[in-house]
């Protein structure tokens, strides 16, 4: 056997064990996670893309049943407090002016078709 052959084997060998070990000794461990847990960046990412559609379809009742799904269980849900959020870490992360426009828009949209929605002082 030259050494290409032993050195094919040995790729081979190494990537079966890998593949079983990764399959059968420890595979992955599906947990349910709630969005709540997502980091900022992509909440607001999130919140964006409601945005984004809300820009498209101007449907504020399904802007905020798509930010319903950053709600954490248990507590009071105020989509704008998840908009005034995005907005404010977009401005600090440097989004763009159409990005900010988009957030900024869905912001009033939920105004203008609730306005109870408001930023509650955070203790």
């Amino acid at each position: 056997m030259n050494r290409y052959t032993v050195f094919g084997i040995t790729i081979l060998v190494g990537f079966l064990a890998a593949v079983y070990y990764g399959w059968a000794v420890r595979p992955v461990s599906v947990h349910d996670a709630t969005p709540a847990l997502l980091r900022e960046d992509f909440r607001a990412d999130y919140a964006l893309m409601v945005a984004e559609a809300f820009m498209v379809d101007n449907d504020p009742e399904r802007a905020i049943s798509s930010l319903s799904f950053l709600a954490v269980e248990g507590e009071p849900y105020n989509p704008y407090e998840f908009v005034a959020d995005a907005l404010l870490f977009g401005t600090e992360e440097g989004y763009s002016l159409p990005d900010l426009a988009a957030l900024q828009a869905l912001e009033q949209g939920l105004r203008e078709y609730d306005p109870s929605f408001s930023a509650t002082p955070t203790p």
